[in-house]
């Protein structure tokens, strides 16, 4: 399967937090090693902001958990000490899903 053909995974936070999809997207790779990049969606839904996985099928069930044990943990921090700060913000490239 060359990787045009891999399955991309969206997913955005639930309700409301002190933090963004770009806070978690910062500390999961500073203190994780994913790269697991946020986007805003096309102009007119610009404030839907969303977090992207790509998704290899050599990737096992483990290294899922992992994941998703790591991005409820970036939330946990994020909980606790709010929003990502601003010097930290600036070390996450940002770009647009369109």
């Amino acid at each position: 399967m060359d990787e045009e053909q891999l399955p991309l995974v969206a997913f955005k936070l639930a309700g409301e937090a002190p933090y963004d999809e770009f806070d978690i997207a910062w500390q999961l790779s500073a203190e994780r090693g994913w790269m697991v990049p946020a986007y805003t969606l096309p102009p007119n839904a610009e404030r839907v902001k969303i977090m992207r996985a790509l998704v290899k099928e050599t990737m096992s069930r483990e290294q899922v958990e992992r994941l998703t044990r790591d991005i409820a943990d970036a939330c946990s921090t994020h909980d606790k000490k709010g929003g990502a700060h601003q010097v930290e913000r600036e070390q996450t490239k940002i770009g647009t899903g369109y």
